[in-house]
């Protein structure tokens, strides 16, 4: 059965999902600004915001940061109220995509494990075979 997908979409898909990756790296910040209230670990949040974000636009661990923040959202919506629960809810989905449908082919990833030919070529009979 072919697939249906390649593992690093290029093209329409492929500019899709950078934009995706660009728009989730902007949400970090807030989501995890969320977790952390108080003043005086604010550099912890701009940290660790800051390296989820990077991450994910630059397309290099993307699953696992997507998956970072998909935890951090997830957290969010359990502690939120009022009308930003469906912002949180929408981005728990997108971020859940994100990490299901990897980065595309215009990340890190893909240039780092993207597509390779491998040969199998049959042994002939003149080169021995095993057994």
């Amino acid at each position: 059965m072919p697939r249906l997908i390649s593992r690093y979409p290029d093209g329409a898909i492929g500019v899709a999902l950078l934009l995706m990756r660009i728009s989730y790296a902007w949400i970090a910040f807030p989501a995890l600004a969320r977790l952390w209230p108080t003043s005086s670990s604010w550099w912890l949040a701009a940290t660790v915001s800051t390296v989820i974000a990077l991450a994910v636009v630059t397309g290099f661990g993307t699953r696992m940061a997507a998956l970072l923040l998909l935890s951090a959202l997830v957290a969010d919506l359990l502690t939120a109220r009022g009308e930003v629960i469906l912002f949180i809810l929408g981005s728990v989905g997108g971020a859940g995509a994100l990490a299901l449908l990897g980065p595309g082919a215009y990340s890190i990833d893909a240039h780092r494990y993207g597509r390779q030919v491998i040969r199998l070529e049959p042994r002939s009979p003149d080169r021995g075979s095993p057994g």
